[in-house]
């Protein structure tokens, strides 16, 4: 395979396996009362437990089966995490962001931003083997600017070494 490939940091998994305990003494200790007298208040927060938890626990699946975060190939980009795979022929742009960085809010985290042309999203959506996932996604599609993010914290590296990678890739395989 002529490609780069790049592992996930242990440090998302590490983190979640602390506060799993933490979060359920609290779920059991500090509203046990109010879910036992309240029967639709349990499905609620059994719903809100099982939405928060699901992308740390398919992480964290992914790192344990040594499946890579990151691939990146001549032809495309494979982002596991979110299980898109992108021809580099169909992207249209790859940035940097960012969440926060304002005086209020500290800089959280780094995202590659790979942009897709609108022709091409559909077909991309369909990939998700998931059909809530695949619904949900379709459904808040107009909200962001794209689904196509790179989470630089779950890849293992340098932040800077790895947007410029990617950007290479990028530039060296888009046909024009």
């Amino acid at each position: 395979m002529d490609g780069e490939r790049f592992e996930f940091s242990p440090l998302r998994p590490i983190l979640f396996v602390i506060n799993v305990p933490l979060f359920y003494y609290w779920l059991t200790h500090g509203i046990a009362i109010a879910v036992l007298i309240h029967r639709p208040m349990f499905w609620i927060m059994t719903i809100f437990c099982i939405l928060i938890i699901q992308k740390p626990v398919r992480i964290t699946i992914l790192m344990l089966a040594l499946r890579p975060a990151l691939v990146l190939s001549n032809e495309s980009v494979t982002i596991t995490e979110s299980g898109y795979t992108i021809k580099w022929t169909d992207v249209s742009n790859v940035y940097l962001s960012s969440t926060g960085g304002d005086s209020s809010i500290p800089l959280k985290s780094y995202f590659v931003t790979i942009t897709v042309r609108e022709a091409d999203r559909k077909a991309y959506l369909m990939q998700l083997r998931n059909p809530f996932t695949r619904w949900y996604r379709w459904a808040t599609r107009n909200w962001r600017t794209s689904f196509f993010e790179v989470d630089l914290s779950l890849v293992r590296g340098n932040n800077e070494e790895l947007f410029h990678t990617i950007l290479r890739y990028y530039q060296n395989n888009r046909g024009f």
